[in-house]
């Protein structure tokens, strides 16, 4: 059983707009990494009956693909 997400756009303010609604968790990440491609605003999906929030928090580059993440390499005991 496929489940219905409705997909929201989230602004700078904090508000959020509905954007469309989509069947099945994959169908759902991937509309939510499409619209991400085109706004710099974040991006989640809820399913009303459940509650559950699927969230798109990619940051994109001027390539098209995600910005790089630093790790930090330095172990526990040198941070201490």
């Amino acid at each position: 059983m496929h489940r219905k997400y409705d997909l929201f756009e989230k602004f700078p303010d904090g508000s959020s707009l509905w954007r469309a609604w989509v069947l099945g968790l994959e169908s759902t990440r991937h509309h939510l990494r499409e619209l991400a491609k085109r706004s710099q605003n974040r991006f989640y999906a809820m399913n009303i009956a459940s509650g559950k929030i699927v969230r798109c928090n990619l940051n994109y580059g001027g390539s098209g693909l995600p910005t790089p993440r630093r790790i930090d390499s330095r172990s526990r005991s040198a941070t201490a």
